[in-house]
């Protein structure tokens, strides 16, 4: 009996010691694990992947950490915008951008040198610009990735998924300088336009198609160059010349579409500037144009002496999904995820992509801006940001 207590016990023992050594090598094998998905995603995706993970990591220590919650008052004096970045809002002031979690705390502060910055979003980060300055920062939303400074204040910027940018500013030379960069900052293409003025730009999925919306007169009549160009080439793609329209957006859908709203009529060409559909609309009829990341594109215009507005949606593919009229006309709208939001005073209607009602939210305050993040939709009320 005592030789097989002493067996039982040195068990007992054993399974302790191997207990022990597991929480003792557990922490190094999830580093480990991450480490290798670190690596596997920077081969596989590229360093947009390695900063979203990252961005992630970074976050993880947050969740513990909660914030005041939702509405988060803002500085009235100082707020310009709020946009998301990945799963969570981006505030922009006149001196920084701020980054929020879940629950409203402040997870990351950038100083701004700037007092009229403009953003763009895409997959996790974010491009701040100013057309009085020649600053254009990159970050994400846990750091400041990189900087570029032009020879002029820019004018016109876009973002890619994969991490390139582009942006547009006038030189004493020509009308227009565009000019694209990859992810690490490098200039990959560069184009003078000494006649039109850009005044739009969009970049395709991979950031190797850029699309240009260059807006000139001719005869006293003002045209819009839908161009398309290819960054490892001299040769264009596309150069559609329209005459008597002013191209305000222009969207590079993930289907290879290029998408142009203007203000008497939004066109679907292919990248190679072949026709696929067109909108026709009163002239300066136009009050608002929103698209998600994928370049979903809607559209919306008065109707009936403005006591309507039309809303039509194009899918990436170029289709239209939805051709709905709304009663007067919204305060602001956003897409995102196949949906739209469109906020009037103090109510937001979610139509479904082919513009069937979804969802309804009355809100407490009359709606400034409205965007989503995950799923969720905020709003701008009274200087504050509410979540719904």
């Amino acid at each position: 009996m005592a030789d097989k207590k002493i067996v039982d016990l040195n068990k007992f023992r054993n399974k302790k010691l191997v207990k022990k050594i597991f929480v003792f090598l557990r922490i190094p094998i999830v580093i480990l694990a991450v480490i290798a998905a670190l690596f596997l995603s920077a081969r596989l995706l590229g360093n947009v992947a390695v900063s979203n993970m990252t961005d992630t990591l970074r976050l993880t220590g947050e969740l513990f950490k909660k914030g005041g919650g939702y509405p988060y008052s803002t500085d009235v004096s100082r707020f310009r915008k709020a946009v998301p970045v990945g799963s969570s809002p981006l505030l922009i002031y006149d001196d920084s951008s701020v980054v929020l979690g879940s629950s409203a705390k402040e997870i990351f502060n950038l100083k701004l040198d700037s007092a009229d910055s403009k953003v763009i979003t895409k997959n996790g980060r974010a491009l701040i610009y100013s057309n009085s300055s020649n600053d254009v920062v990159l970050q994400s939303k846990t750091e400041e990735l990189g900087t570029v400074k032009e020879d002029g204040a820019v004018v016109a910027a876009a973002l890619a998924k994969n991490g390139y940018f582009a942006t547009s500013y006038a030189s004493e030379e020509n009308q227009s300088v565009l000019t694209v960069y990859n992810n690490r900052f490098d200039a990959v293409f560069r184009w003078n336009c000494s006649q039109e003025r850009i005044a739009d730009i969009s970049l395709s999925s991979n950031g190797r198609k850029v699309a240009v919306a260059a807006v000139g007169a001719e005869n006293a009549e003002i045209y819009t160059r839908l161009i398309v160009f290819d960054v490892n080439s001299t040769e264009l793609l596309a150069d559609v010349k329209y005459a008597g329209t002013l191209f305000l957006r222009v969207a590079f859908t993930t289907s290879n579409k290029v998408i142009a709203a203007g203000d008497n009529r939004t066109v679907v060409v292919t990248s190679k500037g072949e026709a696929v559909d067109e909108l026709v609309y009163p002239e300066d009829s136009i009050n608002a144009v929103c698209s998600d990341d994928n370049g979903n594109t809607v559209v919306f215009y008065e109707e009936f002496g403005g006591s309507k507005t039309g809303m039509v949606r194009f899918s990436s593919s170029g289709k239209k999904t939805c051709v709905a009229t709304l009663e007067g006309i919204p305060d602001c709208v956003t897409a995102y995820g196949g949906k739209i939001a469109v906020a009037d005073a103090n109510e937001i209607t979610v139509y479904s992509s082919a513009g069937k009602v979804t969802r309804t939210i009355e809100t407490k305050n009359t709606v400034s801006d409205i965007f989503c993040c995950s799923g969720e939709i905020y709003t701008v009320e009274n200087g504050a940001v509410c979540k719904y």
